[in-house]
């Protein structure tokens, strides 16, 4: 009887222990009732005992005006670029696949004209500029001839390699964009063809596989413009307009899924609150005057890339992220180009990345 008395108290032990019941025991031989006081005793879960969360991945598309004056600010871009993915990293968000494409098309189409993807091996440190010195040892200074040599390196692309090949990019002359007025057109278009394969790289120097860069969605796909000159159309306004629709309507626009159609990915769909926008660039609606004096304020902003950067008349991402915020509060975000280029940008670059990547866990 004792026996089994003291295993019934047990047994009511385990359950009610982080209640800190009172337990009444069945009637002792004698007849009287014994009172037990439970105390729960805390049993801590170690945080390391917990299985982790999956990371946070995101798709990463820069959009960059790669006008020949460009070739001046390729060192500029690159530390922009190259600054951002390191924070948007620092906060917990992995960049599962990272590309750029110009703001203006050339006569081939849109195309990914560099890029990588943490699905491939790591890209060799610096193997871009090994090719460019053999090149430069060989006798070759025809552009085209050495954007294809260095094709295979664009495609997975180190860190170090950025500033000479945004260099080459631009100086090719090929993304000049002649006669072009809209603002959004070589990305709409590269985004509605992401499930089919870019061109080869021969037409005209690159062509990477955007489909096998971007075939599925992320947490997060965020479009990161750099624009230093003044915008070509305003917003809205026929000018902007692409295929007879203004930009955002197209990038607002969903499918029966609820995912967004400009981007037209392989497998699955984003929806359009996981699609943040990001403008890099110079003052809109600020006059020459204002604009400088701005920029000379910015602590070692480098003043001879006055001739190479300048404000825009043309109002285009401030209507559009306006609107972009109005329907998914959070997906326009905006950085002075000046702020970013001076010699002290991290907190500029830690307000933008915080925004940016405080997306992913919200929604």
């Amino acid at each position: 009887m004792k026996t089994r008395s003291l295993l019934w108290v047990l047994l009511l032990a385990s359950f009610s222990a982080a209640a800190g019941c009172t337990i009444i025991t069945p009637p002792s031989p004698d007849g009287g009732m014994t009172k037990i006081k439970i105390v729960p005793v805390p049993f801590p879960i170690r945080p390391d005992a917990l299985p982790q969360p999956p990371p946070l991945e995101a798709s990463l598309l820069f959009v960059a005006n790669l006008e020949r004056s460009s070739a001046n600010l390729s060192f500029q871009y690159a530390t922009i670029m190259t600054g951002f993915m390191s924070y948007l990293t620092s906060k917990g968000l992995s960049i599962a696949n990272m590309g750029l494409i110009s703001t203006y098309g050339d006569q081939y189409g849109p195309r990914l004209l560099l890029g990588r993807s943490s699905a491939n091996p790591a890209p060799s440190p610096l193997a871009l500029l090994g090719i460019l010195a053999a090149a430069a040892d060989a006798g070759t200074t025809n552009y085209q001839t050495l954007l294809q040599m260095i094709a295979p390196t664009l495609g997975n692309i180190d860190d170090g390699d950025l500033q000479p090949a945004l260099q080459l990019l631009a100086s090719s002359g090929s993304f000049d964009g002649d006669g072009q007025t809209c603002e959004a057109q070589n990305l709409i278009a590269f985004g509605q063809g992401l499930n089919t394969a870019s061109l080869a790289p021969q037409a005209g120097g690159t062509g990477l596989d955007r489909s096998a860069f971007f075939d599925s969605p992320h947490d997060l796909f965020i479009v990161v413009y750099l624009q230093p000159l003044a915008r070509r159309c305003a917003l809205p306004s026929d000018a902007c307009n692409v295929n007879g629709r203004s930009p955002t309507d197209i990038f607002l626009d969903t499918d029966g899924t609820g995912g967004v159609t400009w981007l037209s990915f392989t497998n699955g769909s984003i929806a359009p609150s996981r699609v943040v926008q990001v403008a890099i660039a110079t003052a809109e609606g600020q006059s020459e005057a204002d604009f400088e004096t701005a920029c000379k304020a910015v602590t070692g902003f480098p003043l001879s890339l006055f001739d190479v950067i300048g404000p825009s008349p043309n109002l285009y991402f401030t209507p559009l992220m306006a609107a972009l915020n109005s329907a998914y509060p959070g997906t326009g975000q905006s950085a002075d180009f000046c702020q970013l280029i001076g010699s002290m940008p991290t907190a500029a670059i830690q307000k933008l990345g915080s925004s940016v990547a405080a997306l992913a866990t919200t929604h």
